[in-house]
């Protein structure tokens, strides 16, 4: 570990660093700090459909440009940090579809976006290494030869053991010197298939920040000390690596700010470290809001005497768009919206994607349907993707397959025994719902919280993790607890089903990556050590499955496999009927 500090010690000195100056003349310096995250595309602010409209990275400059008009450039601070290659149309087109090697404008477009924005560094999401080399590797580059650092001084490079992005930066704002340290989520491995990060690994942040954070101030000398990790705020135990913001901000010295990400969730808080408070934010998601920290920095004898930082979060709801940004990437909207705007099939019916919650439904039969076709499996696991949306029957647009599946996901087709997969099941339930011991009782594990002023009733889980099962007939019941909830009487064709037999199972690499523990915690599966030989075959992504499925079934017939439910049906659709009530308010 010492050795890969020393070398991340040594690539950060050849980081972009505008000032060798250690000392700072008396007086006041008053700086601002900017962070957008889990931005997932929204480069532009159209949903490329007639009459829709969205926040996006052109309210975000516009915030910054007037930031800068009053207080000037050089004392803003702003970073994007991480998950912007994935999530909107705009960004799969830019990674996938659009040709750079025979365009005009040859850098990657979320690269010229960074550098007309004038954002000082970006961090690596985890669902930027899901785009894979061929468009990570090239932002990487993009960037620095805009002269932008991209960040994750965790992500190592196997073949050296050394950092395969750039560990952390030094910037000269308004004369202050600020070390700006970047890290992405350690557990990408356990989410993503191999072929996507080959040659990486990703080390825990807690692992390193600390020796890091001393080594870069015994170097430069910072004035302030920033660590944007695209890592979730978390709920302070030393645990949870994915989500460990707060626990950082607890236990770490020599650190003024932690930048969080990857969660959605929006937090400002400051945290006791023993020895001074740190402050912890959380932007959100989607350019809907930015984190912000005001610092202010008194210098007396050439020694800071008073650093004050104060955290905000600022919404993008009322800001207008930058038109300079909106006409200077008009090209690259225009590309999205004719690529959105083409009909791909259609579809017999209503989907309700928040139909799925609730027992077997067409969205989720789509999926199944796509996935059994393609892989001839027995068994199909899958789960919602997007939580409430509507597509009505009629013409299918290549934007609503972003509706339908919003991930870059493969398809894996696995071997499983009757045993692992009644197990699976069981944890995948038992997020998603309640033991009902009497009437009154909610069925769903959900939760009252508020946001933005209003309250309303969530999940309490990730809802991406629900899976739901096509090929076997079963009923949940919702009377007992977890491990003895589900009963699989029969195959989809009235086949016996056996415990100790083994079945062949259609599965998204997300979740045969380990995503959502549904393997590892539900069916005792490792999918780290054991997923190789338990795979027999690896398909494109569904989403491109379900594409092909539309042009190959024009009218866009659906199979309905009505073969689960939650019982017993005197309980069960009661409490269903006053739960979705409370879900989605109406």
């Amino acid at each position: 570990m010492r050795n890969l500090l020393g070398l991340l010690f040594i690539l950060g000195c050849m980081c972009l660093c505008n000032s060798c100056n250690n000392t700072l003349n008396d007086g006041e310096y008053n700086l601002e700090l900017y962070a957008q995250s889990d931005i997932h595309g929204r480069y532009f602010d159209s949903l490329y459909v007639e009459d829709a409209e969205k926040l996006s990275v052109a309210n975000v400059s516009e915030y910054l440009n007037l930031r800068r008009d009053l207080l000037g450039k050089e004392n803003i601070i702003a970073i994007d940090n991480g998950d912007h290659l994935q999530g909107d149309i705009a960004a799969y087109y830019y990674n996938y579809v659009y040709d750079y090697t025979t365009a005009e404008n040859k850098k990657h477009l979320f690269a010229q976006i960074c550098d007309f924005v004038d954002f000082d560094a970006v961090v690596v999401g985890n669902h930027d290494i899901e785009a894979g080399h061929q468009n990570y590797d090239v932002l990487k580059k993009d960037l620095k030869s805009a002269g932008i650092p991209y960040l994750a001084a965790n992500a190592i490079d196997e073949s050296t053991s050394s950092p395969y992005f750039e560990p952390y930066t030094i910037l000269n704002k308004g004369g202050v010197k600020v070390a700006l340290i970047g890290m992405t989520n350690p557990a990408i491995k356990k989410w993503l298939p191999e072929h996507l990060w080959k040659g990486l690994d990703f080390l825990p942040i807690q692992d390193l920040a600390q020796e890091l954070i001393d080594n870069v101030t015994k170097e430069h000398n910072p004035q302030l000390v920033v660590l944007a990790i695209h890592a979730g705020v978390g709920d302070s135990t030393p645990e949870n690596i994915e989500n460990p913001g707060k626990y950082l901000a607890s236990v770490l010295k020599g650190v003024d700010i932690i930048i969080s990400a990857h969660d959605h969730r929006v937090a400002c808080e400051k945290i006791f470290n023993g020895t001074d408070s740190v402050l912890v934010m959380d932007g959100g998601s989607h350019c809907n809001y930015l984190s912000n920290a005001n610092i202010k920095i008194v210098v007396k004898d050439n020694k800071v005497v008073e650093k004050s930082i104060e955290g905000n979060i600022i919404s993008m709801s009322d800001v207008s768009k930058d038109t300079d940004y909106l006409n200077n990437f008009r090209w690259a909207y225009l590309n999205v919206k004719n690529y959105t705007n083409t009909a791909i099939g259609k579809l017999d019916k209503d989907l309700y994607t928040r139909d799925a919650f609730f027992g077997p439904s067409d969205y989720i039969n789509l999926i199944h349907t796509v996935q059994l076709d393609k892989t001839g499996a027995d068994i199909s696991f899958a789960a919602p993707n997007t939580y409430n949306s509507y597509l009505p029957a009629g013409d299918l647009l290549r934007s609503d397959l972003f509706i339908l599946y919003p991930f870059e996901n493969t398809l894996f087709k696995i071997n499983m025994t009757g045993k692992q997969i009644k197990d699976y099941l069981e944890y995948s339930y038992d997020k998603w719902i309640c033991t009902v011991k009497s009437n009154g009782d909610h069925i769903f594990n959900m939760q009252y919280s508020e946001k933005d002023g209003v309250g309303r009733y969530w999940f309490k889980n990730m809802a991406f993790n629900f899976d739901a099962a096509a090929g076997i007939n079963y009923i949940v019941d919702i009377t007992k607890d977890n491990g003895n909830r589900i009963s699989i009487s029969s195959l989809h064709d009235g086949t016996k089903f056996s415990m100790d037999s083994t079945y062949t199972v259609a599965i998204n690499s997300y979740r045969a990556s380990g995503g959502g523990d549904l393997l590892k915690l539900g069916a005792g599966i490792d999918p780290q050590t054991e997923l190789e030989g338990i795979t027999l075959g690896v398909y494109p992504e569904v989403r491109n499955l379900i594409d092909e499925y539309f042009k190959n079934n024009p009218e866009g017939s659906i199979k309905y496999y009505s073969n689960w439910k939650f019982g017993p049906d005197n309980i069960a659709i009661q409490a269903i009927k006053r739960d979705k009530k409370l879900l989605f308010q109406d």
